[in-house]
């Protein structure tokens, strides 16, 4: 389907920096169905972009177009860029070079915080999507917000990689598996003579080689700026990452912010229906802290849990359609449950 698209661009809050923020509002062409109007927020993992998830919104509104009378409307699919992703690196370029230590996910939450107060959305409910990493931020979007009043009428969690204090403590015991990823990020290779070089030379590594062709093509075209950079200035030919190896890095070490995006789960769950999709393949997050993360017992009790065929961690570049078929089956599935109560989506 072909979608319009529209950019706007939002200012942080003052206490982080002010940063910039990017975000993009996708709607179909043609007239919405009848019903309640809603609109869908996606947020993107670590190292990513907020046009990762193009392909996804294109097959959920072919989807729509083909449903009749689902009761319910999407209007509009949002989609933000982290403060140090995607385009807002780019708007944040000298900015950043203060952020030494990344930006944590407490201070992205604060940044949609902005975007959810904008006045922008356009439906009258609002479902978040959030994968991986960003699963702690749009948790952490909700505080401040009384539970009996949440900007969300649900949320939908894609491949949460957050353990629990328990999992932690024992993933701690047996040495800090997260180090290796600390490690990897801040030594990729992350300079490459043009964009052509680049996507020839991931189309042949992980993880990209397990991606759709275009997902990969979007991450070219999205996830890599021209230089030179505030992080290269002396680097005037060329193209690099739009999040730094340092920023990328620093996604992976703020372990608290998981436990307090945890904590505010087990507030949410009873007012709101939380889903959850997970890839097939145990392929980055272990089944153990898959279980620890839904583990209803500590008030994470999910509304569903999907399973996305051929696909691992990264089900949002290597199987966008069948993430998008779960997407839409969990809504419909929401709906009908509760007969029609359209909050409870």
């Amino acid at each position: 389907m072909l979608l319009t698209s529209e950019t706007f661009v939002l200012r942080g809050p003052q206490e982080d920096g002010g940063l910039d923020i990017a975000v993009t509002r996708y709607c179909p062409g043609g007239s919405a169905p009848a019903g309640d109007r809603v609109s869908l927020l996606f947020l993107h993992g670590v190292s990513y972009h907020k046009e990762t998830w193009i392909p996804t919104i294109e097959h959920l509104f072919d989807m729509q177009a083909n449903t009749p009378q689902s009761g319910f409307a999407v209007i509009e699919a949002w989609a933000i860029d982290s403060p140090s992703h995607g385009q807002s690196a780019i708007l944040n370029d000298a900015r950043l070079l203060s952020h030494s230590q990344g930006i944590t996910a407490h201070e992205v939450a604060r940044a949609v915080q902005m975007f959810l107060k904008s006045g922008l959305i356009a439906g009258n409910l609002l479902v978040g999507v959030a994968h991986s990493a960003s699963v702690s931020v749009i948790s952490l979007s909700t505080l401040g917000y009384d539970t009996g009043n949440l900007p969300y009428s649900s949320l939908i969690l894609v491949e949460p990689p957050i353990m629990t204090r328990k999992v932690f403590a024992r993933a701690t015991k047996k040495g800090k598996a997260w180090e290796l990823l600390v490690e990897m990020a801040k030594t990729r290779k992350d300079i490459w003579p043009s964009r052509e070089a680049a996507r020839d030379w991931m189309s042949k590594r992980l993880p990209w080689n397990s991606w759709t062709p275009r997902c990969l093509d979007l991450f070219v075209e999205y996830a890599l700026r021209d230089l030179p950079t505030a992080t290269y200035p002396d680097q005037t030919d060329g193209v690099t990452l739009c999040c730094t190896r340092d920023h990328e890095a620093a996604g992976y070490i703020y372990h608290q912010d998981g436990f307090d995006s945890l904590d505010r789960l087990g507030d949410i769950c009873p007012m709101i229906p939380v889903h959850c999709i997970f890839g097939e393949k145990e392929d980055v997050v272990p089944n153990f802290v898959k279980a620890g993360f839904v583990d209803a017992r500590q008030g994470r009790k999910m509304a569903s849990i999907t399973t996305v065929p051929n696909a691992g961690h990264l089900v949002v570049e290597e199987h966008p359609d069948g993430l998008a078929e779960a997407i839409w089956a969990t809504m419909q599935g929401s709906w009908r449950s509760n007969t029609g109560i359209m909050y409870k989506l």
